[in-house]
Formats: structure tokens, sequence, C-alpha cells
């Protein structure tokens, strides 16, 4: 969908990208950085914020699943090592990622087999193991793991292997309290038993954003930055787990994504009147209401009727009534001058005004991910790269 024909526009700062990726490299510079960018890079745009993260230094990339994976290698981005972080079910999928070199994260024995079985002759798949340590998601339970590792090592092999085991990986549930330190030291118990056994090559990876910020010293292999990249701080709220390396860099993040849409009516609602559907909104005084053409098919959801506001023209203007398809209100009696034409901004600034998106995750009642991702994906995008 072209930006020009559209009410709604997201705006992605490539500038601000590039700079969070070296700014969260700093942490520690001879430690790899996977950029995670799954899910069409949280809605950022999965090539255009891929070719610039290349561009900033990034070597490694995580992305949802095999189709996202073979879409970074049609865009030729060079020697870069691509991750499906969400793993592969059928031969379909497996014989593409092999085709595709693209590295693959397991997390059961069955998996193994199938990848084993669809290995052609003389090859090898690439492949880390993912442990359970604590998150109950996906993963090898970290009781059996030790047992595991030990029946797959190469002394145990009758045959040259077909997987090559790059590493172990884990994901944190929490970050900077007891329970993520009780993970981490059952993920590292875990890696003694590998390289007693000699089954990876020990390029572990345990910390992702939440993790990153509040143990900058732990000794990752390979660390993966997903949101933090995208300029949003994933412990908002909870800045007494960063540690003081972390608060530094979340200090200095620059957000990416911006959405504003723009008011296409202003009108006069009188006293007594209602708002939108439901008549949920009674206006108690005479009112000026503008109307922007945002709705929650473009992400803007219904748990955000009558909750937080929008910026126009510098100013904060609040949303009120119910959330319509394509249509929210906004009560412009306190902002100088409004009119149509003038921006909506939903997530971004104006002025010395910003509505961050840990801000509208709290009004929409969901996680800053969760905002990103619905406002990118939803509208049309526009990348700005001033370098």
């Amino acid at each position: 969908m072209s930006v020009d024909l559209s009410f709604n526009r997201v705006e992605i700062d490539l500038v601000a990208l590039k700079a969070n990726y070296r700014l969260i490299r700093e942490l520690n510079p001879n430690r790899p950085l996977m950029a995670v960018v799954k899910g069409d890079a949280y809605g950022h745009g999965l090539v255009e914020c891929s070719r610039a993260l290349v561009a900033a230094g990034a070597r490694d990339l995580g992305v949802l699943d095999v189709l996202e994976g073979i879409s970074l290698r049609k865009a030729q981005l060079g020697d870069v090592a691509i991750y499906i972080l969400a793993g592969l079910q059928t031969p379909g999928q497996i014989r593409a990622a092999l085709s595709h070199d693209l590295i693959i994260v397991v997390y059961s024995l069955h998996q193994l087999r199938l990848i084993e079985n669809l290995i052609p002759s003389g090859s090898q798949a690439k492949v880390y193991l993912k442990i359970d340590t604590g998150m109950g998601r996906l993963g090898l339970s970290w009781r059996e793991a030790p047992n595991v590792l030990s029946a797959l090592a190469p002394a145990n092999m009758t045959h040259k292997p077909k997987i090559k085991y790059l590493g172990l990986m884990t994901h944190l549930a929490t970050a900077g309290d007891p329970e993520a330190k009780t993970q981490l030291a059952r993920f590292l118990k875990i890696q003694e038993v590998d390289a007693a056994v000699g089954l990876t090559q020990g390029r572990h990876s345990a910390l992702a954003s939440p993790g990153l910020l509040a143990y900058a010293d732990y000794p990752d292999q390979l660390s993966r930055a997903g949101l933090a990249i995208y300029g949003a701080n994933p412990l908002v709220d909870l800045e007494d787990r960063l540690s003081s390396k972390g608060a530094k860099v979340v200090s200095k993040l620059k957000p990416v994504l911006s959405f504003s849409s723009q008011v296409i009516q202003v009108k006069t609602i009188r006293a007594g009147e209602t708002i939108s559907y439901d008549r949920t909104f009674v206006a108690p005084a005479d009112m000026r209401v503008a109307a922007a053409p945002v709705g929650y098919v473009h992400g803007l959801s219904r748990s955000r009727s009558s909750v937080g506001h929008a910026l126009i023209n510098g100013q904060r203007a609040p949303l009120l009534g119910r959330v319509c398809m394509n249509l929210s209100l906004y009560d412009v009696s306190q902002v100088s001058d409004p009119k149509p034409g003038q921006k909506a901004i939903l997530l971004g600034h104006d002025g010395r005004a910003r509505i961050e998106p840990s801000l509208a995750a709290k009004w929409q009642g969901t996680s800053a991910y969760e905002i990103l991702c619905l406002f990118g994906r939803l509208n049309p995008r526009t990348y700005l790269d001033k370098s």
C-alpha cells in the first residue's frame, strides 16, 4: 500500500535502529550479538531492517520461521548466519531450511531424528539445541538434557554425524530476579556437561534483551537483542533490575518506529450529547472533537476506548468513547487551532510531547512488543535513513 494514499503512516528510523544495535554491542564488544528480526522485525520490516543491521555490523540474524529465513537469503545480505528461532516440524520446512543454509533451533528429539533422515548424503545440518531451563515453553527439559547430550555425543555415535551442533540455547521467563538466576545457573551446569562430552561447538546463547540489560557480564557466547534494538526498554517499570551498564544503554536508546494518523474533521459536541458506539461517553460540557481515521483494524485496540490520548498540534488530545474499526475521536477543546490535515500521533513525539511504546502498551493492556508489531504490520511503512 502506498504511504501517500493512506491517512495513516508508520515511519521507521533506520539511523536510530543502527545506533541502538551498536549501543547494545558496547555492553560486551567481544560477544557476538544476534539481531532478532523475527515477526517482520517486530513490525518494522524484515528485509529493510536486516539490511540496516548488517550495515551496522550484525552477522547473526534471528527469524521466526523458514519463510522469513528464505526472504533474507533472497535479499542477498552476504555472509550472515540466519537462525530459525521457532524451529521446524515438516519435511518440506526442513528441506527448505537445509537448501538455504539456515540454522535450525531444535527443541525435541523427534525433530532431530526427522532432520537427520532428510539431510542429503555428504551434507550436515547446522543446529542449536533449545533447553527449557524454566520458561515452561519450548525445549528439552533441563532435567533430561544431561542424559540427552551424553547420548548424542560423538563418542556414542556409530557413524559420521550428519548434524553439526553449534551450541545450546535457552530463554529466560524474567530477568533480574531470583528465578532468572536459577535458570542461568541450570544452563551453566548443562554447558559443563556439554563441554565434558564434546557435543557442540560451545557457542551458547541465553540472554535476550531483558537479560542483556540485567546481566551485562554474564558469560554468554551469543546474545540475542530484540526489543531493545527497536528502541524500547524491555524492563520498563522494573528499572531496579537493570545492571549499571544496562541502565546507561536504556537511557540512550532511540525510538525507531513512529505512527501517526491525521485529523479529518473537527466539530462541536454539545453538553449531554454522546460520542461513538454504545453511548459510553457523555459530553460533560460543550467540546471540540476531532475525528481521525484510525481504529482497531490499524492496531488501535477497542480496549483503548476512552483511554489515553493522541498528540495533535503538539498537545495531548484525550481519546473519547469507543474505538471503531477505522475511526477514533479525540477531545481537542484545549488544542490550539485544531483543523483537518493535522497529524494525530499515536506513537512518537510532537515537539516535547511523546508517546512511548510502553505508555501505549499500558493504555492498551498489553506489552510494547505487541504495540510495535500491531502498528508496524497493519499500516503502510516508510523508511528514513539520513546516512
